[in-house]
């Protein structure tokens, strides 16, 4: 048995993390292909924080200027019994607490009598430098506010007795904006309004920016609008995706079909020279030589597994045993555009169907009866010939 990894899959038209520039306006964001959804997108900036659409707030952090430990008493001098006595104040409302007396209190010991008492529910207790911070918990944007007070506040360090909370980065939405869009019309083109992402409000500085988002599959980077991605994929242990049995003879007869006779210096003869016929203006003669590039290619993966059954096992459902038809048929709208139909029998006499297209300057392969595809090489087809390959066959 011979196993081989899957290279075609349906496209997902999804972008992720693609690099763009702020425009002039330092508001706007061109991505390579308009945005489908907002739902979709995400806007990461410098490779750190995910602005959502609502924009990034910032919660009010107030930290103290003095790291532990901490000198804490109860009486200091004339000032009374409430040296110790720490009050905070947020959106929430206002609480105090009496901190641990000492002339040495760890930075850890004062965490844990805030975290145990009503504070804690009005601010986050963390730390900083070895200095106390405290982080707004209900609220966040300029509404977020911390206020410290009491002796407490200044035995704890702290010189800064409030702290507001800012916009970090402001809001977006999508935009429309007009841009050439595929159609079912013959001319192929028109002027549509496409939607990209846009800030509400100019972005301070030149910061880095990544944008994940799902494509309008006419316009797909990853496709070129052909529904057709061909790649390697991984499963969740990390290994690479295999195929077998009738998947894998599809493959095999897709990849020889389409590969360019002579692309492979290792292997000169492998391929063939469908890619040179088209774009001639005798069709008929053209739709010939394409079936006759075809079969030869067929005839090659033969050879090819006749080799490899001397040295490895190879399934019947694997093995290509015959060549059951080839069908090469001019398209109705564009002379150079042929769609190719083939139907193999394997060692298990099952029909194995191949579905192609061949167009100038490339050519697509098809989803065929065993769902795989393979030979995306940017069609470069108008889109009514799109739609006529796609969505009505």
């Amino acid at each position: 048995m011979s196993v081989e990894i899957q290279a075609g899959w349906p496209c997902p038209h999804f972008i992720q993390e693609e690099p763009v520039q702020l425009e002039l306006d330092q508001r706007s964001l061109t991505t390579r292909a308009p945005v489908s959804g907002a739902a979709s997108v995400r806007i990461l900036v410098n490779d750190t924080h995910y602005v959502p659409a609502s924009g990034l707030d910032a919660q009010a952090v107030l930290t103290s200027a003095q790291p532990g430990p901490y000198k804490i008493r109860r009486c200091q001098g004339t000032i009374g019994p409430d040296g110790n006595l720490f009050i905070v104040t947020s959106n929430a409302g206002t609480t105090q607490v009496r901190l641990p007396l000492g002339d040495r209190v760890p930075l850890e010991r004062v965490q844990r009598a805030l975290r145990l008492s009503p504070v804690n529910d009005l601010v986050g207790i963390s730390e900083r430098n070895n200095s106390l911070s405290l982080i707004e918990r209900t609220d966040a944007g300029p509404p977020s506010f911390i206020r410290v007070s009491g002796k407490g506040a200044d035995a704890l360090g702290f010189l800064q007795k409030r702290s507001r909370g800012a916009h970090v980065y402001p809001p977006w939405n999508l935009v429309a904006r007009d841009d050439v869009f595929p159609t079912t019309r013959v001319n192929g083109l028109v002027i549509v309004p496409a939607r990209f992402p846009q800030f509400k409000e100019p972005l301070r500085g030149n910061p880095t920016l990544k944008v994940t988002y799902v494509s309008m599959p006419e316009r797909c980077p990853r496709c070129g609008g052909t529904w057709v991605e061909n790649d390697y994929r991984f499963d969740p242990q990390g290994y690479a995706i295999l195929i077998q049995n009738e998947d894998l003879l599809q493959q095999a007869c897709l990849k020889a079909i389409l590969t360019v006779q002579g692309s492979n210096p290792y292997h000169t003869k492998y391929g063939s020279l469908i890619t040179t016929r088209i774009g001639r203006k005798l069709v008929q003669s053209s739709a010939l030589l394409v079936k006759e590039d075809v079969v030869q290619a067929l005839q090659q993966v033969q050879n090819l597994q006749k080799g490899q059954r001397q040295y490895q096992d190879v399934r019947n459902r694997e093995l290509l045993f015959s060549i059951q038809s080839v069908d090469v048929r001019p398209s109705d709208i564009d002379p150079t555009l042929f769609f190719v139909d083939v139907v193999v029998r394997n060692g298990s006499n099952q029909p194995v169907q191949l579905e192609t297209a061949f167009a100038v300057p490339g050519s697509v392969a098809l989803a065929g009866s065993n769902n795989q595809v393979l030979g995306l090489d940017g069609a470069g087809l108008t889109v009514a010939q799109s739609r006529q390959l796609f969505l009505e066959g």
